[in-house]
């Protein structure tokens, strides 16, 4: 993990496995406790990170090195997360149409995790850049 005093970010590197959902979610929560944050903003950014982070390694394509990379920035009154990975060839510049929040039926399994996002989140979105697709979302704190 990469963070400085100066630098309110953490940016680590998962392997892209489910697994590293939980590892990274456990670092996050350090962070937002040593951060003192209110218990129902905490909860927000851990849940919308998980979304993503989940996303990212269940549906997305890995970078080169076999790694999705995971950002945290906590700022006094908000929090901006982000979560990169390569665009997969087969799909290319159209990826970005992927990422629009569905409605799952009432007995879905699945198929939430972006209507979450978009509904806890100030705002979210999708870049492409250079072959990576990134998706950022950012929520503010009331004080």
């Amino acid at each position: 993990m990469t963070t400085s005093d100066q630098d309110p970010c953490t940016r680590v590197h998962l392997w892209h496995d489910l697994t590293a959902v939980a590892d990274v979610r456990r670092a996050l929560v350090r962070d937002l406790e040593q951060a003192r944050l209110e218990r129902r903003a905490a909860e927000d950014v851990v849940l919308v990170f998980s979304e993503l982070v989940s996303n990212a390694v269940e549906h997305g394509t890995p970078h080169g090195c076999g790694h999705v990379e995971a950002t945290w920035c906590l700022f006094d009154g908000g929090a901006r997360l982000t979560v990169a990975g390569d665009v997969d060839p087969e799909v290319g510049d159209e990826v970005v149409d992927r990422f629009r929040p569905g409605q799952a039926s009432e007995f879905a399994a699945r198929g939430r995790g972006l209507a979450i996002v978009d509904h806890v989140c100030d705002q979210w979105g999708v870049d492409l850049d250079d072959g990576t697709v990134r998706v950022t979302a950012e929520l503010t704190f009331s004080s």
